[in-house]
């Protein structure tokens, strides 16, 4: 059986936590800059000053379902800007062994989850998420998965490849927090010098697209997704909402990925 039939949530639904406006910090990080969901509550690990960016899931409207259709739970499916009627598959099975189930009820534990940057690798070829940095592309899917498992392992944290579902709440919060416009993420960027890989926000705006865990499955083929803004062949640009399927063992310069943080129910 699966959580999308299960269950509705709506915005007041008690088992999101209020401590949004408090995110909790993990041990080996430290907090650094911001005091609510709006202004950007970020934490830096000490071991290596990567920077992670808190997401609030509590504080989003229930727009969104883990199937994409009924918008009524606030960790899932999101609509696109604008609508795609392309289905990827991307649904946490009920059971402690499913890593997304598991993120779940993190994020409902704690009002919403930690994002890095794109990646990028420090001296040691380690991923790290410092803002200014070239991203860490080149990388197919396989390895994009295991670098972003890579990335935290202490203290009982743990980390993953970010989720289809954990990118549309990222849009989602620049939306309903101002920092950008609906039209922005669908249609365009503000302007920016390409050139650079510069960026404060944790999307990297036109800098680099993203392997995401969405998949579709077409006979024997499965196919993981790319998120992002990215500059084309012929100068344009593809929106942050941009969203394509693509062969999982492609490398492309403009093809980076980005890491979400679990941190387990204390």
């Amino acid at each position: 059986m699966s959580f999308r039939k299960n269950i509705v949530v709506k915005d007041d639904d008690g088992r999101y936590s209020k401590r949004f406006t408090n995110p909790v910090v993990p041990e080996g990080y430290r907090h650094v800059e911001g005091t609510d969901w709006k202004n950007g509550f970020r934490i830096e690990r000490i071991k290596d000053g990567s920077l992670l960016q808190f997401v609030p899931v509590g504080s989003l409207k229930s727009n969104g379902t883990l199937d994409g259709k009924k918008y009524n739970e606030k960790f899932g499916r999101r609509p696109r800007y604008p609508d795609d009627p392309d289905e990827l598959g991307e649904e946490p099975i009920c059971g402690t062994m499913n890593p997304l189930w598991n993120q779940l009820q993190s994020i409902r534990e704690y009002g919403g989850f930690y994002s890095t940057w794109p990646i990028s690798r420090s001296e040691y070829l380690k991923p790290v998420s410092i803002p200014g940095r070239q991203p860490w592309t080149m990388v197919n899917f396989e390895r994009a998965m295991e670098l972003a498992t890579s990335f935290e392992t202490s203290n009982g944290l743990s980390s993953h490849l970010l989720y289809g579902a954990e990118y549309d709440s990222i849009l989602e919060w620049f939306i309903e927090s101002k920092r950008m416009t609906v039209q922005e993420i669908a249609e365009q960027i503000p302007p920016r010098d390409y050139r650079t890989f510069y960026s404060y926000d944790i999307l990297g705006f036109g800098n680099v697209a993203v392997w995401t865990q969405e998949k579709s499955t077409k006979g024997t083929v499965i196919k993981p997704a790319v998120r992002g803004a990215t500059l084309k062949k012929d100068g344009s640009q593809n929106p942050l909402a941009w969203r394509q399927e693509t062969h999982r063992y492609i490398k492309r310069p403009y093809i980076g990925l980005q890491v979400a943080l679990f941190i387990p129910i204390a």
